[in-house]
């Protein structure tokens, strides 16, 4: 877990563009764990601040010993727009036809977020 976190943090810098923290996000998934998922997520949510936030969220989840799970963050946070405001999904890769990264690559909210500024980035692991 604290290598994986480790690795994101190492390779996500501050203002990298959408595209390679996709391309980092795939590249940590792509390193063995047993039985996990990923999840795209994308909202206006309150999750870091008393303002709303809109997100785009990459998560990548593993059981942990507990019958829960943990979960590895990528989170991108924009400023809540009323171009943003219109874009609300959660798409687990279990439930595409298709790779999840090509699927997020190919996604509206992508090509939206792709040319706009975020104000930070968030990586962090929690238990569900």
């Amino acid at each position: 877990m604290d290598s994986l976190i480790k690795f994101l943090k190492d390779k996500i810098t501050d203002k990298m563009p959408l595209e390679e923290i996709v391309n980092v996000f795939e590249q940590m998934c792509s390193i063995p764990l047993e039985e996990d998922m990923i999840l795209f997520e994308t909202g206006t949510f309150t999750t870091f601040a008393p303002e709303p936030v809109f997100e785009i969220s990459l998560v990548r989840q593993f059981p942990n010993d507990d019958e829960e799970f943990f979960q590895i963050h990528v989170d991108i946070l924009y400023k809540p727009t009323s171009e943003n405001k219109i874009f609300s999904e959660a798409t687990w890769n279990e439930d595409l036809s298709e790779n999840i990264f090509d699927y997020i690559r190919k996604s509206e909210v992508f090509a939206y977020a792709k040319n706009k500024e975020y104000i930070k980035v968030e990586i962090y692991w929690d238990e569900t």
